[in-house]
């Protein structure tokens, strides 16, 4: 029996999810000796890994429940954990431990609070929507604002004109956003016992809001 690896790619380019895939690389900043990284590293920000600045589209598979419950009895698995099963001719067959994949047919929602003009005011998410923002007045009532564009650094944008929270204030913002990933452990299976024939690639994605935890 042989297999086909081009009718794998067929079949999971059908009926696949479509990702963004970016590679991670180690920061240069991690100290060699502890393998901690610079908690102030303008580049990985303490996490000890950075991104690829731009993400390439792919598609990959997501497993059966069977194959879930079989991850699950490993031990390690965490609630949110994907498997997904990757084409041989996707750029994201290349991937390694703690890339970062988002999954583009799926969003969740997120309720965040921010400070205005505070030192960390950004939305860590790959963010789809905003559909609400607001804050108390000095009279703790619901004051309702103006929706800002999130921008690709998590920072945001009001339009001119547009009623936005004084500074200083705590906000809430609201929305939805992709969700996102990361290749969690040294799990990428090359089935390779084909004698190295390029066969689908099963990976394990962890949500990355659990990344360094």
């Amino acid at each position: 029996m042989r297999f086909n690896p081009a009718a794998f790619d067929s079949w999971l380019g059908n009926v696949g999810q479509q990702f963004l895939w970016r590679a991670s690389y180690a920061c240069p900043c991690v100290n060699p000796t502890s393998g901690a990284a610079k908690p102030n590293c303008p580049q990985c920000h303490g996490k000890g890994r950075i991104w690829a600045a731009n993400p390439t589209a792919c598609v990959a598979g997501m497993a059966s429940q069977k194959t879930q419950r079989e991850w699950a009895n490993f031990g390690v698995w965490q609630s949110g954990d994907a498997v997904v099963t990757i084409p041989q001719a996707s750029p994201m067959y290349a991937m390694g431990q703690f890339d970062r994949a988002i999954m583009v047919n799926a969003t969740e929602v997120f309720s965040l609070v921010l400070t205005r003009g505070g030192q960390i005011e950004k939305v860590f998410l790959p963010v789809d929507t905003v559909t609400r923002l607001f804050w108390l007045d000095a009279n703790s009532n619901i004051v309702d604002g103006s929706l800002p564009t999130v921008n690709a650094d998590g920072t945001l944008t009001w339009a001119a004109g547009a009623t936005q929270p004084p500074v200083g204030t705590q906000y809430t913002i609201q929305g939805t956003a992709f969700q996102e990933y990361f290749c969690f452990g040294e799990f990428p299976g090359n089935r390779n016992e084909h004698q190295g024939m390029r066969l689908p690639k099963r990976v394990v994605l962890r949500k990355f809001d659990l990344f360094g935890r």
